[in-house]
């Protein structure tokens, strides 16, 4: 159920066969993120950080990618690096930020690896 109503979402978010909805592909996330799809849960923080089809607001932002994160989802992981190293939605926390980009980067996640790579020269340490 959770896989198919984030199917449905990504229908509504690209356009694919339907008019293209932000509310509507916002509310079938919603829905698939409460059962705990990882997937789900990134997208719908997503949207909350750039208030496409739902209110902005960067709390619930982070409250999402926290969750798909602990999922596991590695752009989620990258994602919520970027929020506590820019402060938005959280206290700025570089050490949590660089845990966030370090365990985005063992999971796959390019943006991150380079995001630790620009800071090679700075110590860097993972807690």
């Amino acid at each position: 159920m959770a896989q198919a109503a984030y199917a449905i979402g990504r229908r509504y978010e690209m356009g694919d066969g339907v008019a293209m909805q932000m509310e509507t592909a916002a509310r079938f996330y919603r829905q698939a993120a409460l059962r705990g799809l990882p997937e789900a849960q990134h997208a719908l923080g997503f949207l909350h950080a750039t208030g496409q089809g739902v209110p902005r607001s960067n709390e619930l932002a982070v409250s999402w990618l926290q969750q798909a994160a602990e999922n596991g989802h590695a752009e989620a992981q990258h994602n919520l690096g970027v929020m506590y190293a820019e402060g938005r939605g959280v206290e700025v926390d570089y050490q949590t930020a660089v845990k966030w980009f370090y365990q985005a980067a063992i999971n796959g996640c390019g943006p991150a690896r380079e995001w630790l790579e620009s800071r090679s020269d700075e110590a860097i340490t993972v807690g």
